[in-house]
């Protein structure tokens, strides 16, 4: 049996595509508005029906404050719970502009791959 064999792919694949797009999704959520973290992951999970759900947020939040793309905007305490309100810098705008431009540029070669395929099924199709 081939080495990890038998691994769950499809779910393999479906985390890393969280991951690849999680930034993209936290700065465009912060570029229309300060949010604390759960607010974030809140909306993410309902919005999607789960599909966007993020376990562990923290280490992408630290990692986007270390590269100064978010900062923190204020803390409040509410229920005995602080909460750290963020927003998004100019440096993270900047990031933001340039990462969503890439994912729509990924998203149309696809859209074009699946095309191509789809015609090749179809000229499959009209041989029979």
């Amino acid at each position: 049996m081939p080495r990890g064999a038998n691994k769950d792919y499809s779910a393999k694949m479906s985390e890393n595509l969280k991951k690849a797009l999680t930034e993209m999704l936290i700065l465009s959520f912060l570029s229309k508005k300060d949010m604390t973290i759960y607010e974030i992951l809140n909306i993410l999970d309902k919005q999607s029906d789960g599909v966007c759900r993020i376990q562990y947020p923290y280490g992408v939040i630290y990692r986007m404050s270390d590269r100064k793309y978010i900062e923190i905007a204020g803390k409040a305490i509410s229920n005995d719970r602080r909460r750290i309100h963020y927003r998004i810098t100019d440096l993270g705008r900047e990031y933001l502009e340039k990462i969503t431009g890439e994912y729509e540029s990924f998203l149309a070669g696809m859209n074009m791959i699946m095309r191509y395929v789809e015609q090749l099924s179809e000229a499959d199709e009209k041989k029979d």
